[in-house]
């Protein structure tokens, strides 16, 4: 049975810190009513008094969770232990490779949606419901190994000829899905024209010619119908995402978070580019994720911590922020990172060619997760070059204005 185990009952550690932290706890209180602060010191207790109740406290609080998860524990196998043998070994097997944590509320949830029919232990959802993967060629030998007929469609092969069937088919060299149409000849050669819509390299090309001619025993004709928006043609489109700052104007109400942030990466951004012009901004914020530089945000106080990075991570592109006050509210309070970044690319029209990544190690480390949705998204070309600047306070800031200076047509 898979379970994680929980940490046995430990004395109460006091430090210096908390000592100081009740001290200004009790200050406080005193200090929000002064005309009663003698009353509100009367009832308080001492700093050692309390350090005494929390070591009393913090042991018998460990021991009750401890004893509350292992009464989970228990109920969950006679729960178990309520269904046929056969069905029992089968729901060990699905709990042995499910996704969820190992602990005894997950362990009792499963069960339960096995019991009233959501689940089926032999068909797991996370296994045989798994997320759609590309199917990818990156070398096949054969024409028919990446492209496969989807149909066909009526086309005019060139101006003033009339419209003919040509075969389509689709397929996917690694840098995006290919549509292809195989256009019968019209011209004096004699060549079948293979048109290539979509994102690919002029090796992919070259491999497609070499395939297709293989394919029909003749030479034939590849050429792009659409140029698609890569570096490679020329096409540039640059995004710049910078990591929140401390500092920060402490004006009331809302403003645009490119206003709000006040640290020196904002105060060289707009130095350097006080039009912006040079390249979209974005931000990462500890309290609102990730969103486009003009999006109005209010003062707050919020660091970014391993676990909440964690959580952005997980989040993916289709997790609001900044997160609803309570559980019980409705998922509505913020906006996901998916769509702010569609309004910063023209909702795809004019995808990223040139990305540059501004922030501390944890902030980077949530910046290249994102990269990888807005990949899929197709806001950010398959030969998007990735820059990330990351060193002392003055040294960022050098790079970043040489980033900067790099989008200024010659």
């Amino acid at each position: 049975m898979r379970f994680a185990k929980w940490p046995r009952p430990t004395a109460y550690e006091e430090t210096s810190r908390k000592r100081a932290a009740s001290a200004h706890k009790q200050r406080r209180e005193r200090e929000a009513l002064p005309l009663f602060a003698d009353l509100i010191a009367r009832g308080q207790h001492s700093v050692e008094e309390e350090m005494a109740r929390r070591a009393e406290w913090w042991p018998r609080q460990q021991q009750d969770r401890r004893d509350a998860r292992a009464a989970v524990w228990r109920s969950a196998r006679t729960s178990l232990f309520a269904f046929p043998e056969a069905q029992r070994q089968t729901i060990r097997r699905a709990w042995r490779d499910c996704p969820y944590p190992a602990d005894p509320s997950s362990f009792a949830d499963l069960l339960h949606h096995i019991r009233i029919g959501k689940v089926d232990p032999g068909r797991p959802p996370w296994k045989y419901h798994a997320r759609p993967q590309a199917r990818i060629i990156s070398a096949p030998v054969r024409f028919g190994d990446a492209f496969k007929r989807v149909g066909q469609r009526r086309i005019e092969p060139a101006p003033g000829f009339p419209p003919v069937e040509a075969p389509q088919y689709c397929g996917n060299l690694g840098h995006g899905i290919l549509f292809i149409d195989a256009v019968p000849p019209v011209e004096a050669d004699g060549l079948v024209t293979f048109q290539v819509r979509g994102v690919c390299t002029d090796a992919d090309i070259a491999l497609i010619g070499r395939l297709a001619e293989a394919e029909r025993q003749q030479p034939v004709r590849v050429v792009r119908v659409d140029l698609p928006h890569t570096r490679a043609t020329g096409f540039s489109h640059r995004l710049l995402i910078l990591a929140c700052s401390a500092t920060k104007r402490h004006d009331p109400g809302w403003m645009p978070a490119w206003e709000r942030y006040d640290g020196p990466l904002w105060q060289t951004w707009r130095s350097v580019d006080p039009d912006r012009k040079l390249a979209r901004v974005g931000f990462l914020s500890a309290r609102y994720g990730f969103g486009s530089g003009d999006r109005p945000i209010e003062d707050y106080d919020a660091r970014l911590t391993p676990d909440l990075a964690t959580r952005m991570i997980a989040g993916g592109m289709g997790t609001r922020w900044p997160r609803p006050p309570s559980p019980n509210k409705p998922d509505n309070y913020g906006s996901h990172p998916g769509c702010e970044i569609a309004s910063l690319c023209y909702h795809g029209t004019r995808p990223f060619t040139d990305v540059a990544l501004v922030g501390g190690g944890l902030y980077l480390k949530v910046m290249r997760a994102l990269l990888e949705g807005f990949r899929e998204m197709r806001c950010i070309t398959p030969d998007a070059e990735i820059t990330e600047i990351n060193a002392g306070i003055g040294v960022m800031r050098q790079r970043l204005r040489a980033w900067l200076e790099q989008g200024r047509a010659p």
